[in-house]
């Protein structure tokens, strides 16, 4: 009987055993493919990059050469002008009068189909819930300001 339950033991023992080395060469193959897999969806994963191109290859001919000109509309100095308007967007600085009569130049209507295509971009799109609202008020801001600084015409 001794021998019966010793070798019932060593049995159960060894079938454990088999069990928990082939789960780890399971595992083991598991991760591989994981790690392949993730490899793949990563090759072919869009760049923020990629990401805004795309954004941009998706807009008719005649709306990028429309965003055009109201770029040269606004004449020199836009980058400068990006950056203070991406802060006046998401960390509510205010935006220059020098940006701002660049923005009215330009005029409503360019003003919020730039912004429309900005906000679709990935580094912005995580703003663009609160951020036409905040187009809205820089633009009306603006507005304001260059009313109260225009020459007189005659």
């Amino acid at each position: 009987m001794e021998n019966k339950t010793i070798l019932m033991t060593f049995f159960s023992v060894m079938v454990l055993l088999s069990f928990f080395n082939q789960s780890l060469a399971i595992a083991a193959d598991l991760e591989e493919m994981l790690i392949n897999e993730f490899d793949v969806v990563l090759k072919h994963w869009p760049s923020p990059g990629d990401y805004n191109l795309n954004v941009i290859r998706g807009q008719s001919r005649k709306h990028l050469k429309y965003l055009l000109n109201c770029g040269v509309k606004m004449g020199p100095g836009g980058t400068e002008c990006n950056i203070e308007y991406r802060d006046g967007i998401s960390r509510n600085k205010s935006t220059s009068r020098d940006c701002c009569l660049m923005i009215v130049k330009a005029g409503k209507q360019c003003h919020t189909e730039l912004m429309k295509l900005f906000l679709q971009f990935y580094q912005l799109k995580r703003f663009s819930s609160k951020a036409m609202i905040k187009t809205n008020e820089i633009w009306n801001k603006c507005s304001n300001e260059t009313e109260a600084i225009s020459p007189f015409s005659g």
